[in-house]
């Protein structure tokens, strides 16, 4: 099977290319084409949308808020954090294909605007991973 996966962490340099290699490697080991999008403050290296379109789910594992997920409407996927993908990348490519498998994975939805999120701080920006943890979701 093919999935696509989108990392991103806080300083968009280490934990990010962690994740990716994770699941590459985990791909190669269980049979299955991977290609990951980095994201992140250092810039994107986007995948193309005819990869996006042909790929059979998609995993999210993402520290920060998710650039472009529009790419993605209607595919199965997982969202979890960089941490989750760094140390069970396996696991979560299985979780992905299992749910798919037995029609229980989420899909992709056009995402709400800030404003209609009650979670969304004061400057319309989500708060998530530890700073969430440190300061609360939102005012």
């Amino acid at each position: 099977m093919k999935i696509v996966c989108v990392t991103s962490c806080f300083s968009g340099i280490v934990h990010t290319y962690i994740a990716a290699e994770a699941f590459v490697r985990s791909g190669e080991t269980l049979g299955h084409e991977i290609y990951v999008e980095t994201q992140g403050p250092t810039g994107s290296g986007p995948l193309g949308q005819d990869l996006i379109d042909s790929a059979d789910g998609v995993i999210f594992a993402v520290d920060l808020e998710l650039a472009g997920r529009d790419r993605f409407v209607g595919k199965p996927y997982l969202h979890v954090d960089v941490a989750a993908a760094i140390h069970g990348s396996i696991d979560l490519i299985n979780q992905l294909l299992s749910q798919i498998d037995d029609g229980t994975a989420s899909l992709v939805e056009i995402a709400q605007p800030e404003e209609s999120n009650p979670a969304a701080s004061d400057n319309g920006h989500k708060k998530k991973g530890i700073f969430a943890k440190l300061f609360g979701s939102g005012r």
